[in-house]
């Protein structure tokens, strides 16, 4: 009996086992942000935990977090810095707009939040690829942008869950805010991302190419039509357990780790 209790196959273990995992990520990713600057190298190695995590293959969560932290903090930095500034505009343009009541002011600020919706969306794709993938900051940024049209309800899904959470914890009183505050201080944002990969995961693995066919596709610009194929993008898969790219072979065609 206490030996099936205390079995660590047991689902009851697995869960708590999980919720721990989700803990310490969540204290791994606040600490690491800190800086602030460092919050794109926190974000790409959070989503690679998630994402290994859901190919139930997570191995242990301070190596996993730690290493796609060190492999992509320059790229992940360079990429936060970008969109920290673009949200910042985003964010003074709201304000200024915000102290004018004139009626005709109300369709700039509906653009506004459209635009902070993308920014979003775009921002959870872009950490997403760049968790996996190696290429340039400009290739990724562009490719984040294109999934957020391309895949659009996963990405709508993506913002409703952010939106709800905000929602809830916003219109929440009392000692019920509270604990609504401390769950998002243990557990918010590691939930949040691991929520994310469920939706981002299946087109993740459509761009990792068959290992029979590890070839580009000779088209590597994504085409945004009412199919369009993740595959286009044309990654080339490295080697297993090959940390950095080859030479000889194009970055934007490199996958970083193989799931």
């Amino acid at each position: 009996m206490m030996d099936r209790i205390f079995n660590l196959d047991n689902p009851v273990m697995r869960f708590l086992g999980r919720a721990f995992d989700m803990m310490m990520l969540n204290i791994l990713f606040i600490v690491c942000s800190l800086p602030i600057f460092t919050i794109g190298a926190s974000l790409s190695a959070l989503h690679y935990s998630c994402l290994k995590m859901k190919d139930e293959n997570e191995g242990y969560v301070f190596r996993n977090f730690f290493r796609s932290f060190k492999m992509n903090f320059k790229q992940g930095t360079g990429m936060w810095l970008i969109m920290l500034a673009l949200g910042l505009l985003l964010f003074m343009e709201n304000r200024m707009a915000a102290q004018i009541t004139d009626a005709s002011v109300k369709p700039i600020r509906i653009m506004i939040y459209v635009a902070g919706s993308l920014w979003y969306m775009a921002l959870c794709w872009m950490f997403a690829l760049q968790s996996r993938f190696v290429n340039n900051v400009g290739q990724t940024i562009k490719n984040a942008v294109l999934l957020t049209f391309a895949k659009a309800p996963r990405s709508i899904g993506m913002l409703g869950i952010l939106a709800l959470e905000l929602i809830f914890v916003a219109r929440s009183s009392g000692l019920v805010q509270s604990y609504a505050i401390l769950y998002l201080l243990m557990f918010g944002f590691s939930v949040q991302v691991l929520i994310n990969t469920q939706l981002q995961y299946p087109v993740i693995k459509e761009l990792m190419p068959n290992d029979e066919d590890d070839k580009p596709a000779a088209d590597s610009q994504f085409t945004v039509d009412e199919e369009a194929d993740v595959s286009a993008l044309g990654y080339t898969p490295l080697p297993k357990d090959e940390k950095k790219p080859g030479a000889d072979t194009p970055p934007h065609r490199e996958i970083k780790q193989s799931l």
